[in-house]
């Protein structure tokens, strides 16, 4: 199964130059007679399914565990025509092995070029950022002014809960009624002080006692994106640590900051490459899942976690968690593994679900169960969220139907004080379970003041209010 967990259309105001190829590989067959650069009033306008169409030509075993980018710049002739021009593929994958050229040629008729009227040939040019059957595809921006907001609401995969019948209502934050700077949100974090930082993909704000603060590439170290140092790297991820540090994923790098001093780490002072998750264990360590393993650092030192030297079965890795008997739990697209006292164990118990699916998040319970979220995009009976009890025996939590048929979990909270499990579910929304009375509730884009079906980081304030981060602005349980 592929899931399109990033996808976002992005419109920006480009600067017409003269034709040129944008990138070192260059395609034949365009017709380069005479074209502008985002040129047009309109300028030209991909077909709605522009993302699911391009990944249809993919080679499909291929692209479920591709990573890295690709820049494309697609030729729209006049009569909507595309045609790819040039690419920068940074996948470690062959154009012509993944089937590129002939992906982007054989997408729908866009709509061409508008100039004085007449329809004209413009390229546009996209970014593509893959990671293992997950997609982002983003315009590439050049020229700065007028620049929109991001936004992505979507439709939702499945039907939600009756209007009538939800518990919860939302107070939500987008650009429009609130000082956030982007409506692309998919970080949020809670910290000591009961401040609460979202990070969008154009800065974060921390709001504490209704005041807003903004943290950007301008006031901080977190770099700007390579073509728009105008702005600031997405944020993916935020924790707060046991010294109320907080911490940040921007771009594929870490960032701590102390509320005096932004530090940042990466591949010239750190191991971290490519970073996904951040988890805060006990001890105050912090971990971070990455492409090259799982990477430990205690405030000073840092350690890997590899294939080479902890036996992971890969070193793409999920999840992290460390429980209250120091055993650690790691995920990897290949299998899961504990270790205690320095030896791994591959869980490989065909009776347990941690031989079928892959740990993408943990949590421990006050009586010391284990919540586990499981993923597997080729088998996704086998993905959901489980319990391991202090009898070893498991459950698997039972979703509405067809919730997970079609997409992944994004992050979940137990909130053990009102018995209630937060679950974000990308292609769908929120879901909240109630685990006295068996019950769910679906709140989609559709039924709720939820704004987008895409819903990622979920954190919970001190005054009980859950706050979630969306693609189309932040929301805040009433």
């Amino acid at each position: 199964m592929m899931n399109y967990k990033y996808l976002l259309l992005v419109f920006f105001l480009f600067i017409e130059t003269q034709a040129q190829h944008l990138y070192p590989e260059k395609f034949n067959g365009c017709n380069i007679a005479s074209f502008c650069l985002d040129c047009g009033d309109p300028q030209a306008q991909e077909p709605e399914s522009i993302v699911y169409d391009i990944i249809a030509g993919f080679d499909k075993k291929i692209f479920v565990k591709l990573t890295g980018t690709i820049e494309v710049q697609i030729l729209i002739d006049e009569n909507g025509v595309p045609c790819l021009l040039s690419a920068d593929n940074k996948t470690g994958v062959s154009s012509k092995k993944l089937r590129l050229q002939e992906a982007i040629n054989k997408t729908p008729a866009w709509t061409p070029a508008v100039s004085e009227g007449k329809k004209r040939s413009s390229s546009l040019s996209w970014l593509l950022e893959f990671d293992n059957g997950r997609v982002t595809m983003k315009r590439k921006i050049f020229n700065f002014k007028n620049q929109s907001n991001m936004s992505s609401a979507g439709t939702p995969n499945v039907k939600g809960t009756a209007s009538g019948k939800l518990s919860q209502t939302w107070t939500l934050y987008n650009q429009q009624n609130s000082e956030l700077p982007w409506d692309m949100t998919r970080a949020v974090a809670v910290d000591q002080e009961n401040t609460t930082w979202i990070g969008t993909d154009n800065g974060i704000v921390a709001i504490k006692n209704n005041k807003w603060i903004h943290y950007n590439s301008r006031n901080s170290t977190i770099s700007a994106p390579k073509y728009n140092e105008n702005e600031t790297q997405s944020v993916r991820y935020a924790a707060v640590d046991r010294q109320n540090n907080k911490w940040f994923i921007a771009g594929w790098d870490a960032y701590r900051f102390d509320d005096t001093k932004w530090t940042k780490f990466d591949s010239l002072n750190s191991p971290i490459n490519w970073a996904r998750k951040i988890f805060v264990d006990n001890s105050n360590n912090i971990w971070f899942t990455s492409w090259n393993g799982v990477a430990k650092f205690d405030g000073s030192n840092w350690k890997m976690y590899t294939k080479a030297n902890a036996q992971l079965p890969a070193d793409k890795t999920l999840g992290v968690f460390v429980d209250c008997k120091d055993k650690l739990w790691i995920g990897t697209f290949e299998g899961n593994v504990v270790i205690e006292n320095g030896k791994t164990t591959l869980l490989d118990d065909k009776k347990s679900p941690l031989s079928k699916a892959y740990i993408s998040q943990m949590y421990e319970d006050k009586k010391g169960n284990l919540w586990f979220d499981l993923y597997n995009d080729k088998s996704p009976n086998n993905s959901g969220i489980y319990i391991l009890d202090t009898y070893n025996k498991w459950t698997k939590l039972e979703f509405p139907s067809s919730v997970l048929d079609d997409s992944a979990i994004n992050d979940f909270m137990l909130d053990e004080n009102s018995n209630k499990l937060w679950v974000t579910v990308n292609g769908v929304g929120v879901l909240l379970y109630d685990l006295s009375s068996k019950k769910w509730e679906i709140y989609t884009n559709v039924n709720s003041d939820v704004p987008s079906i895409h819903a990622e980081q979920i954190a919970q304030d001190k005054d009980g209010n859950m706050w979630i981060a969306t693609y189309a602005g932040a929301i805040k349980t009433n």
